[in-house]
């Protein structure tokens, strides 16, 4: 029984007054302590309370919330409930003792603090019996009665539990009815706890020895209560072994080889241990050993809150091997995504893809295969392999039913043997031959990923679902390269454009000035140098010359440059070249290409595209890489040739070219309007000696005189061209004209002491037509060394091209040399009257004036009369005068009007 001067009485009551009634009350025989609110009785409460006289209504904290926070404490407090409310349902869920509805009297309070006073000792003595009891249940059941009998220990056991149900029995006689019921209820219902805790325990083992998680359960002085097989096979102990023993010890002796982060197992036990209510979680690794391979466990431990090991621990290990490795290989995906999405190159995906493959995610091979742009094929791009896979031949695949063709074609987003169009198709016994397992994964448009097995038949799901994330990553950093790659594409084609429509902004400046320049201009020498010195102004220009075509040497000379060039003629040979030929290389100078193909010739990059021909020597001798060579046109006529030179390779974009073709026409049109203006002001022209095969009579007549013929003019309006001319010499005879085959009663107008005026009809009647083309004027016909050649001497007009000239006269007479050539300026009065006067006659006219004149009809006395001159025309005497009298008649009024107008 329990001292009554020790038992302590907390008394909580809001209404001070009453409180320290009650402790009057109390006071003589038990220890009593007050608290006026909720708050003040947890403070005060503690171990040495016996009996808690609690008010349910107070302010702050209710009786019940107090009731509720001192259940939770370890004590076997008595609560005794005083209050003035009438109880009701609501009470069920309160664990008072006892409950005293206000007011309440002294011998009433005295009898329930007995009342609780005898209920606590027969409890103790109640629970002493149940322990003796089970251990008395616990020997029975695994050991025979011969044994027992025989057992000192268990006689003194039999001893105390019939001493001590001997009490409990007199304490049930004793016991009022109402307190009697209660100890039954509490006996029956402490028997089916314990017997429901037995049959959970039994269930709870069996069950937790089937789980596949670790199970470690302590109590609360940290001894290991159980452990269930799962805790050997993943932790390496014997659990009936550590079962009994301190935890911590079986940590630091069994627990600090395994890591987790920067401590052990070991710690985290020891941790949870001295924090018995804390949680723990962490991720243990497992070491690899002789016997199995490294594991990966996810550790928690956390309180028993209720049962029979309340106040211990219990400890879950789950085996997360395959889930570690599938997250590690994540986190290694991730990592290989971010170094996609730097990559700049096709070929640096294809490595980091491959080499990922098979170093984070396992496989033994694996390899990209990409398309070739020019064959269509599918090649392998990279690949990557194990020691096991370095001897796999990969072929390149263009068409059929070949899984890695198909899986392309039709963008199968992965693609196995085990698909239905891959199972009996012959195409993929290679595959089947190299690997024993293997699986294809689209990359769009880009091509496809292979990975593959040489030891394993089956690919596991985990590393198939990795390695179709990683196929299309890599999809996706291809499209991002490709995209990268078209838009530095898209912004050098842009900057290139910039930089092209600057230059060539300078260069249409430069062409306005030039323009002026040439407006300007007096001399052909003048234009020339002040366009090549405008020239190289421009930052790609290193130099610039103007040449023009020497016939007679064949070369193209050097008439302006800059000082940067040393340039003095360029050479040429006489090899005829084609359009198409002279516009690619060739080893014609620039120059002399455009000039021949009467277009604009680029040479890019002379380095590159070396011939060692000695112009491209010489150029790059200069420090030339690029040459642009532009023909002077003006019309149809080639005036003459720019080239303009780089030090840039490819330095002359289309625009560029375009803007000096241009260039070009301007400085053409330029040289005719200074030829056409010398031509107005000069009436002079080129004279030219050009030797070729007659075809006329020609050659007999002036060989047989040997004499030169000066020939006056030329009539091709008529049946049969003329040629008004005069001879000279002692050789000059009647007979002379008749063996050349000429009529000399028709031919000689007039003998005089100047010479024998003739009119001599010629044969071939392109000869005079193609001689005098473009106003060409025949000077002179003499005897070349040839019996069967003659030489004539032509006036070319400044107007007209010498070249184009000669290559017209080439088309009848392809044996056609050009003797010479020489710029001569011939004094005329009055071009444009001529012209009129010319213009003024008939053919028939003209002929008739002209033979009469040369006949000397009009010197005084006249050398021939009427009738020879007509008998000559081959005429009556009357139409001789009839159109003698036109032809007069029209001179005159030209010429008065002419004058009248001046």
């Amino acid at each position: 029984m329990m001292q009554k001067g020790k038992i302590k009485i907390l008394v909580v009551e809001d209404d001070q007054s009453l409180a320290e009634l009650y402790a009057e009350w109390l006071a003589d025989r038990y220890v009593v302590e007050t608290a006026y609110s909720g708050e003040e009785a947890l403070e005060a409460f503690d171990s040495t309370v016996d009996i808690v006289l609690l008010d349910r209504m107070m302010p702050g904290l209710s009786g019940g919330e107090v009731l509720t926070r001192l259940r939770q404490y370890e004590s076997n407090c008595q609560v005794v409930i005083v209050s003035a409310v009438t109880p009701d349902f609501d009470i069920v869920k309160m664990g008072f003792d006892a409950y005293l509805e206000k007011p309440v009297e002294a011998d009433g309070l005295e009898d329930v603090i007995s009342q609780m006073l005898t209920r606590a000792e027969y409890n103790e003595d109640l629970q002493g019996l149940f322990s003796l009891i089970e251990r008395q249940s616990t020997l029975e059941a695994v050991m025979d009665a011969d044994t027992l009998e025989t057992s000192p220990k268990y006689q003194t056991l039999t001893d105390q539990l019939t001493e001590l149900e001997d009490k409990v029995e007199r304490y049930l006689q004793n016991l009022p009815d109402r307190d009697f019921r209660v100890a039954i209820e509490r006996l029956q219902r402490t028997a089916a706890e314990r017997r429901e805790q037995q049959q959970y325990q039994s269930l709870t083992e069996d069950v937790l020895d089937t789980s596949e998680e670790g199970i470690v359960v302590v109590d609360r002085d940290g001894q290991v209560v159980w452990a269930n097989e799962t805790t050997e096979e993943l932790l390496g102990v014997d659990r009936d072994d550590i079962q009994g023993s301190d935890y911590s010890r079986i940590a630091s002796e069994s627990y600090n080889e395994y890591p987790s982060g920067e401590q052990t197992l070991s710690d985290l036990v020891t941790h949870s241990l001295e924090n018995m209510n804390s949680e723990v979680e962490a991720v243990v690794r497992i070491p690899e050993t002789a016997s199995k391979e490294q594991q990966w466990l996810e550790y928690w431990s956390g309180p028993i809150q209720t049962g029979l090991y309340a106040g211990g621990r219990i400890e879950h290990y789950h085996n997360i091997t395959e889930r570690y490795a599938y997250e590690q290989q994540l986190e290694d995906l991730h990592a290989v995504s971010r170094d996609l999405m730097t990559a700049d190159s096709e070929r640096s995906i294809g490595e980091t893809v491959t080499t990922a493959a098979v170093g984070e995610l396992g496989f033994e091979f694996a390899t990209i295969y990409t398309r070739d742009e020019h064959t269509g094929r599918l090649v392998p791009l990279a690949h990557a392999s194990t020691e096991d896979g370095t001897e796999i031949e990969l072929p390149s695949i263009s068409e059929g039913d070949t899984p890695v063709w198909t899986a392309y074609v039709t963008r199968t987003e992965q693609l196995s043997p085990e698909d239905e169009d891959v199972a009996d198709t012959r195409s993929s016994q290679w595959l089947t031959e190299e690997f024993s397992s293997w699986c294809l994964y689209s990359l769009e448009s880009e091509g496809v990923l292979l990975v593959g097995m040489t030891t394993t038949p089956e690919i596991p799901s985990g590393k198939n679902k990795l390695a179709k994330t990683l196929a299309a990553n890599a999809a996706s950093a291809f499209e991002r390269t490709a995209q990268e790659a078209a838009l530095r594409e898209r912004d050098q084609r842009l900057n290139e454009q910039n930089e092209r429509l600057t230059r060539l902004d300078r260069i249409n400046t430069l062409i306005r000035s030039i323009s002026a320049t040439v407006i300007s201009a007096n001399t052909r020498e003048e234009l020339y140098q002040e366009v090549c010195n405008a020239l190289v102004h421009l930052d790609l220009v290193s130099g610039a010359w103007i040449g023009k075509k020497d016939i007679n040497t064949n070369t193209i000379e050097v008439r302006a440059k800059t000082e940067s060039l040393q340039y003095q003629k360029v050479g040429t040979n006489d090899t005829p070249a084609d359009d198409n030929t002279q516009r690619n290389h060739s080893k014609l100078p620039p120059a002399e290409r455009a000039y021949r193909i009467e277009d604009s010739v680029v040479e890019g990059d002379l380095m590159t595209a070396r011939s060692e021909t000695e112009w491209e020597q010489d150029a790059l001798k200069n420090g030339t890489n690029s040459i642009v060579a532009v023909p002077l046109q003006s019309e149809a006529s080639i005036l003459g040739i720019l080239e303009v030179h780089s030090k840039l390779p490819n330095a002359f974009a289309e625009e560029e070219v375009t803007a000096l073709t241009e260039l070009g026409q301007i400085i053409g049109h330029g040289i005719s309007a200074l030829r056409q203006k010398a031509a107005l002001l000069s009436g002079g022209g080129t004279i030219l000696k050009v030797q070729f095969e007659d075809d006329t009579g020609l050659a007999a007549l002036v060989s047989d005189m040997e004499t030169d013929l000066e020939v006056l003019n030329v009539v091709t309006e008529s049946p049969d061209h003329l040629l008004f001319a005069r001879v000279t010499g002692e050789n000059v005879t009647p007979e002379a004209f008749e063996a050349a085959g000429f009529d000399p009663e028709t031919v000689i107008l007039s003998d005089s002491r100047n010479g024998i005026y003739c009119k001599i009809p010629v044969r071939n009647s392109s000869f005079c037509e193609k001689l005098t083309d473009q106003g060409v004027a025949v000077n002179q016909i003499t005897n070349a060394s040839e019996s069967n050649e003659i030489v004539v001497s032509v006036t070319v007009p400044f107007t007209v091209d010498v070249g184009e000239y000669l290559s017209s006269l080439r088309q009848d007479y392809s044996d056609l040399t050009l003797l010479s050539k020489l710029d001569s300026e011939r004094g005329e009065t009055n071009t444009s009257l001529s012209a009129r006067l010319d213009g003024a006659l008939t053919a028939r006219q003209e002929e008739v004036l002209q033979t009469a004149l040369y006949a000397g009809y009009f010197n005084w006395p006249r050398d021939a009369d009427s009738t020879s001159i007509a008998k000559t025309l081959d005429i009556a005497q009357s139409t001789f005068n009839q159109h003698l009298r036109a032809a007069e008649s029209n001179l005159l009024t030209t010429l008065y009007q002419d004058s009248t107008e001046l």
